[in-house]
């Protein structure tokens, strides 16, 4: 049954009153950057396809036959939004899809510019505290992971699964958004829960955990402590380590741990580097600070954690540090301390 408040609404915006729309649109305006987010890989990309969403279902007001729920039907032109957008842009990559891993005391050579990679979101981006039905939003469906297994897909396949799994479209209504069959929609479905299954990885472990509090706190520590014996203890033996816009990445604790004692902490050493904590995209976050030229400290990157549960603990899995402040300061981080 249709929401009287929303019916009225409708009827006013119809006729022409921007505010009537304002208020009717201004509860989904969160998901509908949430699902542009995951098929963009970009806040600002996800920000931009969000205002042509509402500028689009503005002016086609008048099409929309109530014959679905409204926030459906937003999703909808976010998402033929987003399709368009994707065919004038270049794919956001991970480190990883450029390369094989890095050698131990190999140069990481200079950023290719060429180059775009996914990036995070501070978490208020993507969940509304006020609005119940965001908090069913499982983290692993808005996980920096999750959101870079997304871009390996293709366009409508990365539109299918998302429509289909996580905003729960039928398969009918699917093919409808994507101008296909049914049957093709089935194909698109199966060729991309293989590829997100593949490299989406494991389960994250809760940050409300109070092991993962503790690991937390002890992460902190050794960065400031430049301890690498410290740090060896908190991740797993299979940890990636990203650095974006670098293309060099780094696979395994040893190789891991070897360039950050060696290129990090030992140039820190003995003041160590200061981490401010936070939360993107539903895991744990640090913004990395380092001495100004007019005193105090100034944001230098923001590195993004992910952790899952290995032999009963949790450990990190994949550390990406963004050697771009801007990064953390679009994250919420402060840009100087």
């Amino acid at each position: 049954m249709a929401d009287p408040t929303e019916t009225a609404l409708l009827a006013r915006a119809v006729a022409g009153d921007g505010n009537a729309f304002a208020e009717l649109a201004g509860p989904h305006r969160r998901a509908v950057f949430r699902h542009c987010y995951r098929m963009l890989g970009s806040g600002a990309d996800a920000e931009d396809a969000s205002q042509d969403t509402m500028e689009r279902a503005w002016r086609r007001l008048a099409s929309y036959d109530s014959s679905g729920p409204f926030a459906a039907w937003l999703q909808r032109i976010a998402t033929n939004i987003c399709l368009d957008g994707l065919r004038a842009r270049r794919t956001r990559i991970g480190p990883a899809e450029y390369g094989p891993p890095t050698a131990i005391g190999a140069a990481l050579g200079e950023p290719d510019r060429e180059l775009t990679w996914v990036e995070p979101v501070r978490d208020s981006d993507l969940f509304g505290a006020a609005d119940p039905q965001e908090q069913v939003v499982r983290n692993e469906e808005i996980s920096l992971a999750f959101v870079a297994a997304l871009q390996r897909l293709a366009p409508r396949q990365r539109a299918a699964l998302l429509l289909h799994d996580v905003l729960a479209f039928t398969h009918e209504e699917v093919a409808e958004v994507l101008g296909t069959s049914t049957s093709a929609v089935n194909s698109l479905l199966s060729r991309a829960r293989e590829t997100v299954r593949v490299n989406a990885g494991m389960p994250e472990s809760s940050i409300s955990d109070p092991r993962v509090q503790q690991l937390l706190e002890r992460y902190v520590r050794a960065w400031r402590l430049a301890d690498i014996d410290g740090f060896v203890g908190l991740v797993a033996e299979d940890i990636r380590f990203s650095m974006p816009p670098l293309t060099a990445w780094f696979q395994g604790r040893a190789a891991v741990t070897a360039f950050i004692e060696e290129a990090i902490f030992a140039p820190a050493s003995p003041h160590g580097i200061h981490l401010e904590a936070g939360i993107c995209n539903g895991q744990p976050a640090f913004a990395t600070y380092g001495p100004g030229s007019g005193g105090g400290l100034v944001v230098s990157g923001l590195q993004i954690l992910q952790l899952a549960s290995v032999n009963g603990q949790p450990l990190i899995t994949a550390l990406v540090s963004y050697r771009d402040p801007a990064i953390a300061i679009r994250c919420g981080m402060p840009a100087v301390l």
